[in-house]
């Protein structure tokens, strides 16, 4: 047998590769760990690092070669310093090690990329994460990366708690719309790999007849992608579990046309009076944004933990108004910001260049998760008074609902710690919006917007299963 056919045969096996990849791996990684811990100067005991030795002239006592400072002789009387007992200098070294290996991993994002490469060419579409297994990263079938969802909230509780803000905002004159972002996994469409479950949607299913039972206002955006059509796996990116630019304008196009169906209070001429809410057409009008695309430019989530080389990079598009804006944007990053929206509530400086581990693009959008921020319209006074309650999704949406406001306040029950009716009692909205993702729905933690009531002798006697009436 001819050896370029032994060696065709060999290497066309998927085994064979996989094997071959795998010792690839394990030098890719000795060796990035060895120059890692070098670099980092973990030094044996009783020695300098290379770099600091110092060589003297023997010739001259107490004096360095030419350019170098003065040191003082050493005082040949002194007791030599105890000598540390041996447990602890390998206690010592082991730990110095120990973080240096960890830097040289942390800052070598080569073996990330030689690791999805290896899930790649052995075929697995499940990367799993043994430390935290909500972030292990499957593959769906069109190619795209998710996290596989865990825990399942009780959706009549969850409507329970929306029906008691709602009761708060309508003592208030303000009205509750609850928006259900979608995820990447289409409702109805088996996309996981054999074996994998998620109930994102089942829960968000439930949810929507609980929402519909209980009378309050709610749009299901998954049905609103549907409705305007193509490949599901479009609306978001393949490497992050966010949905793309597109998607979230449209669905924007949704909720600004719901928006017209409630009132806000207006002063106008020293009167106060209460009309029908209107949206600036340009807002929703995709033909009024510049549209710039930055190709293969953003790796996100769950690309981060497998590499590009797994599932490739994503591109990124940026949004900018062709129409004049003026805006105050108070609560993010670096202070107030003041003056059009790419110096407000966009962030140019997130996308100034590529940068796949260090960087992330999607924060070009409201600049990321703050708890408690307020952007004001001074081209559009008139405009509605709008609370977001929100959560990572709607920074994507977040510049497009700031134009079509006079104020735009956005709190996240994630990391807010205030007292969410002392802040709309401040704020005086006329729109409680509340955007939640399928990872939200799974929760009922961040439905419970309101302070808990203190319990009741009811509560007590029911909590201990026992019949209330008839007791004392």
């Amino acid at each position: 047998m001819a050896w370029t056919y032994k060696l065709k045969r060999t290497f066309g096996n998927r085994y064979a590769m996989t094997a071959v990849l795998f010792l690839a791996i394990l030098l890719w990684g000795s060796v990035t760990v060895l120059l890692g811990v070098l670099e980092a100067g973990t030094a044996c005991a009783g020695y300098e690092r290379p770099g600091l030795l110092r060589k003297t002239d023997p010739s001259v006592p107490g004096r360095e070669r030419a350019g170098a400072l003065l040191s003082a002789p050493a005082d040949l009387t002194a007791a030599p310093a105890p000598a540390e007992p041996w447990p602890g200098q390998l206690s010592r070294q082991t730990a110095a090690a120990e973080r240096a290996v960890t830097r040289a991993l942390e800052d070598d994002h080569g073996l990330i990329e030689v690791f999805g490469a290896y899930q790649l060419l052995s075929g697995r579409t499940v990367v799993e994460d043994t430390a935290d297994p909500a972030y292990s990263v499957a593959r769906l079938k069109n190619g795209s990366l998710t996290f596989v969802g865990q825990g399942e909230a009780d959706p009549g509780e969850q409507a329970a708690e929306l029906k008691r803000l709602q009761t708060a905002l309508e003592e208030r004159d303000a009205a509750l719309l609850y928006l259900q972002a979608p995820s990447k996994l289409e409702p109805g469409e088996d996309a996981l790999p054999y074996g994998l479950e998620d109930p994102s949607n089942d829960c968000a299913d439930r949810l929507m007849d609980a929402l519909e039972e209980a009378e309050i206002d709610h749009i299901d955006l998954r049905q609103t992608l549907r409705e305007a059509g193509g490949e599901w796996g479009d609306w978001f990116y393949q490497t992050d579990h966010h949905w793309g630019q597109e998607a979230a304008f449209v669905c924007f196009q949704a909720l600004a046309q719901k928006l017209t169906d409630y009132r806000q209070t207006v002063t106008v001429g020293g009167e106060t009076e209460t009309r029908r809410i209107t949206i600036d057409p340009r807002c929703a009008d995709p033909d009024c944004y510049d549209k710039q695309t930055l190709p293969d430019f953003f790796l996100g989530s769950q690309g981060k933990r497998v590499g590009a080389s797994y599932a490739g990079a994503d591109d990124f598009v940026l949004w900018t108004p062709k129409f004049p804006t003026l805006l105050h944007y108070a609560g993010a990053t670096g202070g107030d910001r003041y003056g059009d929206l790419t110096e407000t509530v966009l962030f140019p400086q997130r996308v100034e260049e590529r940068d796949f581990y260090g960087g992330n693009p999607y924060t070009y959008y409201a600049g990321g998760d703050y708890p408690f921020a307020q952007i004001t319209n001074y081209y559009n006074p008139q405009g509605p008074r709008v609370l977001l309650i929100r959560d990572s999704f709607s920074c994507a949406i977040t510049p497009y609902l700031a134009l079509a406001c006079s104020q735009l306040t956005t709190l996240d029950p994630r990391s807010f710690t205030g007292d969410l009716l002392g802040t709309i009692d401040w704020v005086r909205p006329d729109v409680v919006v509340v955007l939640y993702s399928s990872g939200m729905v799974r929760e009922e933690t961040y439905y419970r917007l309101l302070a808990q009531p203190a319990a009741s002798k009811g509560d007590a006697l029911r909590w201990e299963g026992r019949e209330i009436f008839g007791e004392t």
